[in-house]
């Protein structure tokens, strides 16, 4: 049983770590606790509108098979939407008990229609399943995510030990628990948490493999670089890494750098296997649907050249306010000053010195190509926020050994101030103003109560899942008092941002229209319809207080201190983005 070799080592070496560390055990439960704290909010809705699409993407294969129960049909069901890469494997193992539970309780068809979405609307695809079955296959997707992300601060502490002692791996492991992109990401279903799992599993092996120049452990780097890419292509920095840790290996060779680098078989070798699992881990290419993979591509390179929607900012920008937003403003200057104290021994001759160069030149590949986009958010960040952790770690490691009492404070004061950012965004899963939004309407609403939103995605809407919800696609006065419906919840996005200056942003002035200006502001009025607000949840946006937008370094002062801010557009709702009103009919209406 060679091939469960791996396994064993892997088990074996976690098991020493955790009798020779008597920390460890607390920070992996630190790390889950946080990952997994109210994992379930928003359900049975969606935290991000791309967790949705992960979930059913497997759905969809069996759906397409069992419609028409061919080879072929696997192939078809792969190409039917959007198959993202080794996330769709993912969520087929988590989904497995919930496909028992709808097999055993004959409720297959509603489970495979999950899959069939193309030709109905969002609202019908959403309301059409059963609740019980968007909670669990969401949930155990999210569960599945909080295991990677437990996973993720365990490699970090297996890097930071190998490079130079239990104190580093306890401290990067520690760190990066505290890192608040991690822990959103860690709380909804998609694919840069797992990718960040291998592309750090694929920096252990590199490290391993310059310290003992043992080939075995360039493949398996280049393996696990292969698994990162097939869930996310920006992976692909882990060959990058792997590069760099070949030439420092034939650095340190007797051949010396030149005749050490030049190994065609061995280089071969690793792009073989990083390919293959690349080949193995996308679905499109396995199952024969290239044309998927190649919009996959084109989605990837071509959409981050166009301006977001909602707002348009220089490239730095983007960068800055998503790395100040992932990380806080005490750890966003640690990691900072982390990276500019390791150039400084970039030069050295050591393993600690070569796992820098490695984490600094992907972090510098990522940085590089972040500059030509339009956009970049705070998941897109993640794996440079991770990488410039481990940076840290070893980098306050050192200045604790050389200045005890010096060292011993900076770490006191970034784990504890990191803890409070992330801790404070973390805790607010309990609270957030959606879910405060559904659960009034589910405990107050009758069951013959009709609930009108405005959006044409439930993921947007703060309404439970009933078929008591009238959702309409635009905001209008016509034929509203004819309705007459029992409640009407606004949400912030397609509803009160209608009552922003054209100047707020894109967004705001794509939604300009006085008429529904008029209705809104209208229904807020509490004069003219008989309704009255009975519930406002979120933080208020300005601009219905007559406010201007902040100066920008307030906005970027803002996200860094405030974790629970605005992301815009795929990633999750936070801030004033979840503001929502809740209004309850007082009367008859006139029609």
């Amino acid at each position: 049983m060679a091939l469960l070799d791996p396994v064993r080592r892997a088990k074996r070496q976690v098991g020493d770590d955790l009798r020779a560390d008597p920390y460890l055990p607390y920070i992996l439960l630190a790390a889950l606790l946080l990952s997994s704290f109210w994992v379930w909010h928003r359900l049975p809705n969606f935290a991000t509108r791309d967790e949705r699409w992960r979930v059913v993407d497997p759905v969809e294969v069996l759906a397409t098979v069992l419609d028409d129960p061919r080879l072929g049909s696997v192939s078809d069901g792969v190409g039917y939407w959007r198959t993202y890469g080794s996330a769709m494997y993912l969520a087929a193992v988590a989904l497995l008990p919930v496909l028992v539970v709808a097999v055993a309780t004959d409720a297959l068809p509603a489970f495979t229609d999950m899959g069939r979405h193309l030709d109905v609307g969002f609202w019908t695809h959403w309301l059409r399943t059963p609740g019980w079955m968007w909670t669990w296959s969401v949930l155990l997707v999210r569960l599945a995510n909080v295991a990677m992300a437990v996973g993720c601060v365990y490699v970090a502490y297996r890097i930071g030990t190998t490079l130079r002692d239990r104190p580093t791996g306890r401290l990067a492991a520690a760190l990066l628990t505290v890192t608040w992109a991690v822990l959103i990401l860690a709380h909804e279903g998609g694919e840069d948490i797992p990718s960040l799992f291998f592309l750090l599993l694929s920096l252990y092996f590199a490290i391993r493999y310059v310290e003992t120049g043992v080939d075995r452990l360039f493949y398996w780097g280049a393996l696990a670089g292969g698994v990162s890419i097939a869930f996310k292509l920006s992976g692909g920095v882990s060959a990058v890494m792997l590069g760099v840790a070949h030439l420092q290996r034939a650095r340190r060779s007797e051949a010396g750098l030149v005749r050490g680098a030049v190994r065609p078989r061995f280089l071969a070798t690793g792009v073989l296997i990083g390919v293959a699992t690349i080949a193995v881990g996308y679905p499109s290419i396995l199952f024969g649907a290239p044309a998927e993979f190649g919009a996959r591509l084109s989605r990837a390179f071509g959409s981050k050249s166009q301006p977001h929607g909602w707002l348009v900012q220089p490239s730095w920008w983007w960068i800055l306010r998503s790395y100040l937003h992932g990380v806080g403003l005490p750890l966003a200057a640690g990691l900072a000053g982390g990276a500019l104290a390791a150039l400084r021994r970039v030069r050295e001759e050591s393993l600690p010195a070569d796992g820098l160069r490695m984490a600094l030149v992907g972090v510098g590949v990522y940085l590089a190509v972040f500059s030509s986009w339009r956009y970049v958010r705070t998941h897109h960040l993640l794996p440079v926020a991770a990488l410039l952790v481990v940076v840290l770690a070893v980098v306050l490691a050192r200045l604790r050994d050389r200045r005890p009492a010096v060292g011993r404070a900076v770490v006191a004061f970034l784990l504890v101030t990191s803890a409070v950012y992330a801790g404070a965004g973390t805790l607010a899963y309990a609270s957030q103003p959606r879910d405060q939004a559904v659960d009034y309407l589910r405990t107050s609403a009758g069951a013959d109560d009709t609930i009108e939103t405005y959006t044409y995605d439930p993921q947007d809407a703060a309404v439970p899942h009933t078929d008591r919800v009238d959702a309409r696609f635009g905001v209008g006065a016509d034929a509203f008092e004819s309705r007459c419906p029992e409640y009407v919840v606004l949400n912030y996005h397609n509803a009160v941002l209608y009552l922003a200056p054209d100047s707020w942003g894109k967004r705001a002035e794509v939604l300009s229209n006085d008429a529904v200006e008029e209705h809104v502001r209208t229904l807020l009025a509490e004069d003219t319809y008989p309704y009255e607000i009975v519930g406002e949840y979120g933080r208020t946006p300005r601009f219905l207080d007559g406010k201007g937008r902040a100066p920008m370094y307030q906005r970027l002062l803002r996200v860094s201190v405030r974790p629970r801010t605005m992301q815009y557009g795929d990633p999750q709702d936070m801030g004033v983005d979840q503001y929502t009103v809740v209004l309850r009919r007082t009367g008859a209406c006139e029609t």
